[in-house]
């Protein structure tokens, strides 16, 4: 991202569950059925938990890759933090992540999992940037802006002007996070 204002578009805790259940109901009536779910840290643990019960999946492994530094910037290229924990040698995959930018975090998961044998890989994520060189397969909604996700209210506030009027219904959860956190350090808040 370049010097430019960072618009936020913020995702509550309802729109996420109606979305990962969409998401799930396609996945169900195109008949893939992932072994395991793959969550890419920290973007897609909560998502992977989620639609591990959605789908009825009782594996996740988890995949760490860091390549955001902060809201609109990032490292100069993925670094994968933490490999496979699970198998996935003959295994269905299901990758699960928050956004798909760059594409460049997917497309490292994706090689580093085929490069662990797994069988058939399948990605998922809720957002995804219209530049990104790489779709996942399934994925809720395209979107231009920063996605501020429920689980990450507190690292954004912390990194940007947002405020609880920003978070629609959530508004009401932030303002009580932030009055015991913080003691209510902005006016607006």
């Amino acid at each position: 991202m370049t010097g430019e204002k960072i618009k936020l578009e913020y995702i509550s805790w309802k729109q996420l569950h109606i979305a990962l259940v969409n998401l799930a109901r396609t996945m169900i009536s195109d008949g893939y059925r992932p072994d395991i779910i793959y969550a890419v840290i920290k973007g897609g643990l909560v998502p992977a938990r989620i639609l591990s019960d959605l789908l009825e999946v009782g594996r996740i492994g988890f995949i760490g890759v860091k390549f955001y530094k902060g809201v609109g910037t990032r490292e100069a290229k993925p670094e994968l933090t933490l490999p496979p924990t699970h198998p996935v040698r003959n295994k269905n995959v299901l990758v699960v992540d928050d956004v798909v930018d760059s594409g460049r975090t997917l497309q490292l998961v994706l090689e580093e999992l085929n490069r662990y044998g797994a069988k058939n890989i399948k990605s998922l994520v809720i957002y995804v940037k219209p530049w990104s060189p790489i779709y996942p397969d399934y994925y809720y909604k395209e979107t231009r802006n920063w996605v501020v996700f429920p689980w990450e209210m507190i690292e954004t506030y912390r990194e940007t002007s947002i405020s609880p009027e920003d978070l629609g219904e959530d508004k009401t959860i932030f303002q009580s996070i932030l009055r015991s956190l913080f003691g209510n350090p902005r006016k607006n808040a």
